[in-house]
C-alpha cells in the first residue's frame, strides 16, 4: 500500500497525437494536442500519456467548469491546442455523436453499422458506425443517405439521440413509454414551444427530459437552437451522473498501522482486510508468515478488533503485505520457501481465535515482466491451498510494474484491488492521485481484460507537501491530523485543485512557502463516483484509521 520508488527525473511536456495529421487537421477543434507528462531516466523512460490540462477560458466562476473539468478527467473530452476549452462555440453533429459514444464506453474498433456516405472517411466514422448500428442517429440522415456531420446540432437531436440511448439500456420496458406515457411527461412540462417538437423525435425528447438530462427555460425547450459546447458538457455530465447513481459498491477497510480509532466504522464497511501479517522471506528454501516484527503484526487487543468485525457482520480477511522487489522475485522461483508459507498461512486462516474467512496479498515491487507468470502461478497456488476462502490480491497500476499479469490474476482471485495511487513526481509537483490518472489507471487493467466486477478501486488518503525556502524545495508526507489542522487555519488558502480534483492547501511560514495536495472529502467523494462510472466491484480504504469523520459520512452515503 505504499509507493515502492520513486521517480525523481526532469518532466517534459509533449504532444498527445491520437489520429492521423489528416484527422487532426479535420478535426482540430474538437481533439487538439493534449499535455501529457513524460519521465525519462537514464535507459528507461517513464510516461504518463494523460492529458492534464488547466483551459485558460474556463474561469473560476463558470458555471460550466466543474462540467468541463469532470469530462476532461474521465477523457471524454479534451479542448483546443491553445489550451482554451471555448465554450461558446456550437458542437457539430459528429462531434456530439463522439462524446455520447465515449461516455458509453463503446468499442469503436468493431462496429457493423452503416455510415452515411457523406461521413465515410472522416475521423467521425468509426463513432457513427457505432451510433448508426444501434439506431440512435437514423432519424438524422436524410433521404439522400447524408448525415452532414458538421453541421451544428440542435438541442432536439440530442435530446432524440440521448433517449434513443436511455431507452436503449432500459430494454423492453422502454416500449411502453415510446407506445403513450412519453404524452404525461409533455403535458407536464408544458413548453410554450412543445408544438416545435418533432413528433417522431418527441419520445425520445421527453425521455430526456424525464431523466433530468436536459431542461427548458422561460423561453421553453427551443428544439431548434443549437448546442454551444459549455451545455454539451453538462449534458453528458447529467448523463453520467445519473447513470452512476444507479450503481452500488461495496467497501472494504484496510484496517492497519494505526487504524485503532475506526474501530467503530466497522458498520460502514462489507469487508475489513486485517493487515497483521508480512512475508518473511531471506534464507533460500524457507520462509514464515510473521505476525510479530514490523507494522504488519498482529496487535494487542486483536480480540476487539475480530469481536467489532463480527458484531458488524463483516467479512474478514488477513493481509500479507511484502514490498522489497528483488527479494519478492528471488521467493518467486524458489518452490520449497513458497510451500513452507503457503502451510503457514493455511494454518494461520485456521486459527478460530481470528475467525478469518480468507487473505488479501499484497506483493508489491514487481517491475519486470518476467516475474508475472511466478507470481501469477503463486497466487494459483495460494488459492488451491486455502480452499474455499477467499482471495484478493492488491496490484499497482501498471505503468512501470510489469510483473503483474492483471487478466491472469483476476481469473484466479475473487478480488483485485487496484492501488491507483502513489503516481507522486516530486520535481513537478505531481500529487498522488490526480483524477485523470486514477481513471487511466482502471481503464488499463479494464483494456488488460479484468472484469469490472472483481475489480476494487483502492483509495489512499494521504497528502503531498513541497516547502519551498530561498529557492529549494523539499517534499513531505504530512500526517492528517496535521493537515486537518492548515484546513481549519484561516490563514491558509485552500481551493479546489482542477485538474487534479485534490484539495490544494497554500501557506506562508514566514520566509517559506508549503504547498499540500491533499485527498480530502470532496476528492474521496469524486472517486466513489468514478468507481461507480466504471462499474466496479467496489472501492478500498487504505487505512481506516487516516479517513476523518467527514470522509466516513462520505463514505456511509455510498
Amino acid at each position: 500500500m505504499f509507493r515502492c520508488s520513486r521517480i525523481d527525473n526532469s518532466l517534459s511536456r509533449i504532444s498527445r497525437v491520437d489520429v492521423t495529421e489528416k484527422e487532426r487537421n479535420m478535426y482540430k477543434k474538437m481533439i487538439g494536442f493534449a499535455v501529457v507528462f513524460l519521465f525519462a531516466t537514464a535507459g528507461n523512460t517513464y510516461a504518463y500519456d494523460v492529458p492534464m490540462v488547466t483551459y485558460k477560458d474556463v474561469a473560476d466562476q463558470a458555471w460550466e467548469k466543474d462540467y468541463v473539468y469532470t469530462l476532461s478527467a474521465l477523457g471524454i473530452i479534451e479542448g483546443y491546442p491553445d489550451s482554451r476549452y471555448h465554450s461558446e462555440e456550437a458542437l457539430s453533429r459528429e462531434a456530439f455523436i463522439k462524446l455520447l459514444v465515449a461516455t458509453a464506453k463503446l468499442d469503436i474498433s468493431h462496429t457493423s453499422g452503416i455510415v452515411p456516405t457523406d461521413a465515410t472517411g472522416r475521423w467521425s466514422a468509426p463513432y457513427i458506425a457505432a451510433a448508426s448500428e444501434r439506431h440512435w442517429i437514423d432519424f438524422m440522415v436524410n433521404e439522400a443517405g447524408e448525415l452532414k456531420p458538421e453541421q451544428p446540432i440542435t438541442r432536439e437531436e440530442v435530446a432524440a439521440v440521448v433517449g434513443k440511448y436511455l431507452l436503449d439500456k432500459v430494454g423492453t420496458a422502454g416500449s411502453q413509454w415510446t407506445s403513450g406515457d412519453w404524452s404525461k411527461e409533455r403535458d407536464e412540462r408544458a413548453f410554450a414551444d412543445s408544438s416545435k417538437i418533432n413528433d417522431n423525435l418527441a419520445p425520445y425528447v421527453f425521455y430526456t427530459v424525464n431523466r433530468t438530462v436536459m431542461e427548458g427555460d422561460n423561453q421553453g425547450f427551443r428544439p431548434k437552437s443549437g448546442l454551444i459546447r459549455s451545455e454539451a458538457a453538462a449534458v453528458i455530465n447529467r448523463l453520467v451522473d445519473i447513470e452512476a447513481a444507479e450503481k452500488e459498491l461495496e467497501v472494504t477497510g484496510f484496517y492497519a498501522i494505526k487504524s485503532s480509532p475506526a474501530i467503530g466504522r466497522m458498520p460502514l464497511v462489507d469487508n475489513v482486510v486485517m493487515g497483521w501479517s508480512h512475508l518473511e522471506y531471506d534464507t533460500e528454501g524457507t520462509a514464515k508468515l510473521g505476525t510479530d516484527t514490523t507494522v504488519f503484526k498482529v496487535p494487542d487487543g486483536y480480540s476487539d478488533v475480530v469481536k467489532s468485525a463480527d458484531q458488524a457482520h463483516v467479512h474478514k480477511e488477513l493481509m500479507v503485505f511484502y514490498n522489497d522487489g528483488k527479494k519478492l522475485s528471488a521467493f518467486l522461483r524458489d518452490v520449497p520457501a513458497q510451500m513452507a508459507f503457503i502451510d503457514q498461512l493455511v494454518t494461520k486462516l485456521g486459527d478460530p481465535a481470528f475467525g478469518l474467512s480468507g487473505v488479501s496479498l499484497d506483493f508489491e515491487g514487481l517491475m519486470d515482466a518476467s516475474d508475472a507468470p511466478n507470481y501469477l502461478q503463486f497466487v494459483r497456488d495460494v488459492n488451491a491451498a486455502i480452499g474455499s476462502k477467499t482471495l484478493s490480491v492488491s496490484v499497482p497500476t501498471d505503468y512501470y510494474y510489469k510483473g503483474y499479469d492483471l487478466k491472469g490474476l483476476s481469473e484466479t482471485a475473487d478480488t483485485l484491488n487496484l492501488m491507483a495511487y502513489d503516481f507522486t513526481h516530486d520535481d513537478s509537483n505531481l500529487p498522488s492521485a490526480p483524477l485523470p490518472l486514477v481513471r487511466d489507471g482502471v481503464e488499463r487493467a479494464l483494456r488488460q481484460g479484468v472484469p469490472a466486477s472483481k475489480l476494487v478501486l483502492g483509495i489512499s488518503k494521504q497528502a503531498n507537501q513541497w516547502i519551498t525556502t530561498n529557492g529549494k524545495t523539499t517534499t513531505a508526507g504530512p500526517s492528517i491530523d496535521l493537515v486537518e489542522k492548515r484546513l481549519a487555519d484561516p490563514n491558509a488558502s485552500k481551493t479546489w485543485s482542477l485538474p487534479y480534483f485534490l484539495k490544494l492547501i497554500h501557506y506562508q511560514d514566514g520566509s517559506t512557502a508549503n504547498e499540500i495536495y491533499y485527498e480530502d472529502t470532496q476528492s474521496i467523494a469524486k472517486k466513489i463516483w468514478l468507481a461507480k462510472v466504471y462499474n466496479l466491484k467496489g472501492i478500498s480504504l487504505w487505512h481506516m484509521g487516516n479517513f476523518t469523520a467527514s470522509d466516513w459520512d462520505t463514505i456511509a452515503k455510498r
